[in-house]
């Protein structure tokens, strides 16, 4: 090797590392009146605090992390007390030091970080000023409660919160790289125009807020994944200006995911977030949401982070809920009565079929199936019928028959598949047991998964909205 050559590698090498060295943040940590020698350093992602280090005092009090951060929200959680105190991070500001008294931390001092300082000042502003607003609103409340006039204290309240937003405003406009303005932003209001008081208007009103909702916040900067209000404010976002039905939910969901993508590490995180909710949704019926993610985001190779053994699992669970979704119809399985007559859901005369899956082995089915048969004797002769499929094959089927006796299910339509002809368990995603579907008379799935407890008001809403429709195609 040519000695200019390997000056020319040695020097290169030399300030690869040295960029290395310089890439690392620095951060001193001086806590008077604190005896304990370890200091936790944590994040935020998505509802989580997490912890990124632990820290041992180098002498009382004092403690160094020197490591390369992301830029975000971090905390510092002091024992015993396990109390947090808020720092942000950011990549212009590599080296800097927080100094606090553990005994009393509502003063925090920062030094070589703006940024720090902005944000502490804006805290420590609001700080000193809370309590003339919390008393300002309990005698509001007061002269609500009496009939007094609340007039001037609420335009006692109104200046304060105007001055607030003037110190806000200043902030954000001085400093509009730090940080610290990205949680400043967060915390303004949505600015909305005068509405009216009717129910057009409350409509209008609510479609301005929901469409301005992320006014404040730029979802596709990557600094925000580590703050603690995004995932308020995307769990606000579909759990409350949502409504709760699946074509209203994946599209709120489309617009949060288009929006975040330019952030590649946070639409990881909440990609995978949603899938994971909605794959056991609270609701019945959204599970129609995962199948929509699955469809248009883990099948389009927008998730390259899942093993391929773990995206089969994912695919084949979707594959199997798309058949069996609210609003789909139901396949016309053949099953067999005890005699061994064969039976399809469509031989039966039925105004709506309860669809159930069940085994004798099975605790919850044990546990349940009296509610099942006392739902049953107070709604056959409303057209309502029971077809009980035991989910048991082969020799194992003889135990049905016994259970259907034992359990005093005679008032349903007891059936099995011995050899699975049918391949119920697949057409039908039982996955356990019991399994409830209500099929209408053209077969199509109008609920499912719910408890037999549940039956008979799903069926007062089942006719009460048959009633309502009716009512109003007579008009």
């Amino acid at each position: 090797m040519k000695p200019e050559l390997f000056k020319l590698l040695t020097i290169l090498l030399f300030a690869g590392l040295f960029s290395n060295i310089c890439a690392q943040h620095k951060i001193s940590f001086e806590i008077d009146n604190y005896e304990n020698d370890t200091l936790i350093i944590g994040y935020y992602i998505l509802d989580k605090q997490l912890v990124h280090d632990t820290l041992y005092a180098g002498q009382p009090g004092k403690f160094v992390l020197e490591d390369t951060l992301k830029e975000g929200v971090y905390l510092t959680l002091t024992f015993p007390d396990k109390q947090f105190l808020q720092f942000v991070v950011n990549d212009t500001e590599k080296q800097f030091s927080m100094h606090f008294d553990y005994m009393d931390k509502s003063h925090v001092e920062f030094k070589g970080s703006r940024d720090n300082q902005a944000f502490q000042s804006y805290v420590e502003y609001i700080n000193s000023i809370r309590p003339k607003a919390d008393s300002l609103r309990e005698m509001i409340s007061h002269f609500n409660e009496t009939g007094e006039d609340a007039t001037p204290t609420e335009n006692e309240l109104r200046e304060l919160n105007a001055t607030v937003n003037i110190m806000l405003d200043s902030l954000i406009e001085t400093n509009p790289e730090y940080m610290s303005t990205i949680l400043l932003k967060a915390n303004k209001e949505v600015e909305l125009p005068e509405f009216g008081k009717s129910e057009e208007e409350r409509l209008k009103q609510y479609l301005y807020y929901k469409e301005h909702y992320f006014d404040n916040i730029d979802l596709s900067d990557p600094r925000v994944l580590r703050t603690p209000f995004l995932f308020q404010r995307l769990n606000y976002y579909i759990d409350k200006l949502t409504p709760k039905n699946p074509d209203s939910i994946n599209n709120s969901l489309d617009s949060l995911l288009k929006w975040i993508e330019p952030s590649e590490e946070a639409f990881r995180f909440y990609l995978s977030h949603f899938l994971n909710e909605f794959a056991q949704p609270k609701i019945v019926g959204l599970d129609a949401v995962y199948v929509h993610l699955v469809e248009n985001y883990y099948k389009k190779d927008k998730a390259p982070w899942v093993s391929e053994e773990n995206m089969l699992k994912i695919v084949d669970r979707a594959e199997k809920l798309k058949p069996v979704l609210i609003g789909k119809t139901g396949a016309d399985i053949e099953v067999y009565l005890e005699d061994g007559t064969p039976i399809s859901i469509s031989d039966i005369d039925y105004e709506y079929l309860v669809l159930m899956f069940w085994a004798p082995d099975c605790g919850h089915c044990k546990k349940s199936m009296p509610d099942f048969v006392a739902f049953n004797e107070k709604f056959k002769d409303k057209g309502i019928k029971t077809l009980a499929i035991c989910s048991k094959y082969r020799d194992k089927v003889e135990g049905c028959w016994e259970s259907v006796k034992e359990k005093g299910m005679e008032g349903f339509i007891n059936a099995a598949d011995p050899y699975n002809k049918s391949n119920f368990k697949l057409k039908y995603f039982v996955d356990s047991t019991p399994k409830v579907y209500i099929l209408d008379p053209n077969r199509e799935i109008i609920m499912k998964n719910i408890g037999a407890q549940q039956l008979e008001s799903v069926f007062d809403e089942i006719y009460r909205r048959k009633a309502a429709e009716e009512g109003s195609s007579d008009q």
